[in-house]
């Protein structure tokens, strides 16, 4: 199974756990509706939204903007939920890495997808070729900083952490040049750190580092002893908006 396989798998899997954990998602998700609801379109914008979840930005733009709506995740699962939560737009599995569309669009959105692109200047470049003229592309990823806490307690011990290393707010504006990038911080309380792993899992997203080895139960152990009862987590969100005009 490659990468892309875990991670339609993970989130599979938490497609049912998925609404009642995401409290970061949610908050970005807000943020980011504020922003696209801000930019100019037409009244009645046709719109594709990649890796949905369950829907929760879907939910927020959906009935302010209107239009025709073409909302895709990797797992069916996902979209499964997300069409239950809210009919009428279209509902349909698409690679946004390599969108097989034959269509364009007004707006492309996705609300904390991104982060899982093996290569996301070149998966932004492709979606960026589905824009209208004057159309908008704009997305919510994890920059660096994002779960700084959790990094710390292994460094700490010496141990080597299996989140992904995020790209910082500067490496974004160099890799896309043509990018407005907004910068959202936050910090989310859990009762421990053994919170914290578990919403991660239960929102798809505990699939770790290509080539991490898993640290043992002590190894763990020690890390949720030193991020310390309760403990908070930061999110560092960037927000990014490419207009194609």
């Amino acid at each position: 199974m490659n990468r892309k396989q875990q991670v339609r798998a993970a989130f599979s899997a938490a497609a049912r756990f998925y609404e009642e954990a995401a409290r970061a998602q949610a908050i970005s998700a807000d943020f980011l509706a504020e922003l696209v609801a801000g930019l100019p379109a037409p009244q009645a914008p046709k719109v594709l939204e990649f890796g949905c979840g369950t829907g929760l930005l879907t939910r927020r733009l959906y009935p302010r903007l209107g239009g025709e709506w073409l909302v895709s995740d990797l797992s069916p699962d996902m979209l499964r939920a997300a069409e239950s939560a809210l009919p009428g737009p279209r509902y349909q599995i698409v690679d946004a890495e390599n969108p097989d569309l034959d269509e364009s669009f007004d707006l492309i959105v996705s609300n904390m997808a991104a982060q899982w692109f093996a290569d996301l200047p070149e998966a932004v470049a492709r979606l960026a070729s589905r824009l209208d003229p004057a159309g908008h592309l704009v997305f919510s990823t994890l920059a660096a900083g994002s779960f700084r806490q959790w990094r710390d307690a292994h460094q700490v011990l010496g141990l080597e952490c299996g989140v992904p290393a995020f790209p910082t707010v500067d490496a974004l504006k160099n890799t896309l040049p043509q990018a407005r990038i907004v910068e959202q911080t936050f910090d989310l309380d859990y009762a421990d750190g053994r919170a914290f792993a578990a919403e991660l899992k239960h929102i798809g997203a505990g699939t770790p580092t290509p080539g991490h080895v898993p640290l043992s139960v002590g190894q763990l152990r020690r890390v949720f002893q030193g991020l310390g009862s309760p403990c908070a987590m930061t999110y560092h969100v960037a927000h990014v908006i490419i207009s194609k005009e």
